[in-house]
């Protein structure tokens, strides 16, 4: 599991970001491809206990029942998510951790 607080090329230097653009920003971000059941999905859990209400999540897998898997983690959790990344072998889901 590799886990990045910053998504790739925001590192480093000092960023003036609006409110709504940093609402827009994951604050954690787990690559996970090339990881089986039951890693994507407990992987998830344990980011998602890390983060406060309202916190963003960006998982990246290429396990495709992860597909299943982690929304109906997700629901049962109250939080919101979207595919926002999708070639057919590899996905991006982001997530908004449930009041």
């Amino acid at each position: 599991m590799k886990v990045v607080t910053n998504p790739p090329g925001k590192a480093g230097g000092r960023r003036i970001v609006s409110a709504e653009a940093k609402a827009n920003l994951p604050l954690m971000e787990l690559d996970l491809r090339g990881e089986v059941c039951p890693g994507p999905t407990a992987d998830t859990v344990v980011a998602l206990k890390k983060l406060p209400p309202g916190g963003g999540l960006a998982v990246i897998t290429d396990y495709l029942p992860a597909r299943q898997t982690i929304p109906r983690l997700l629901e049962e959790r109250g939080c919101s998510w979207e595919i926002t990344e999708d070639d057919g072998k590899t996905f991006r889901m982001e997530i908004v951790k449930g009041e």
